[in-house]
């Protein structure tokens, strides 16, 4: 299996988690696993079936396709993956808004790389 998959996989369950407010031992509770594999997950060591993703994604509240996309980019992929796992998180909790606002600031950051 592919690590920088479950690494990615395993730092977006991670992220999606703590966005959520949740802890290992609740989040193992609600699928019916044990707050070690949930670790093995989050640390990239394990990659979990299809239905538990689906269990964790509806737990956080995330798009499951936000879990298993790849980056774009490449670099440390486990980092980028947390990263834009948290900016969807934060974008969630934005009002209509602030969210608009974010989404300028984002695309003025995107001309000054250019």
């Amino acid at each position: 299996m592919n690590t920088d998959l479950k690494s990615i996989i395993g730092a977006r369950v991670k992220a999606a988690r703590r966005s959520a407010g949740l802890t290992q031992a609740v989040v193992a509770e609600r699928i019916d696993r044990t707050t070690e594999a949930v670790s093995n997950i989050e640390r990239g060591r394990s990659l979990p079936p299809l239905d538990i993703l689906d269990k964790i994604a509806e737990l956080t509240n995330c798009p499951l396709s936000s879990l298993v996309e790849m980056p774009t980019e490449g670099g440390r992929l486990s980092e980028r993956a947390s990263l834009e796992m948290q900016l969807l998180a934060t974008g969630r909790n934005l009002t209509i808004e602030k969210l608009r606002i974010a989404v300028l600031q984002i695309n003025a950051l995107l001309t000054t790389d250019q």
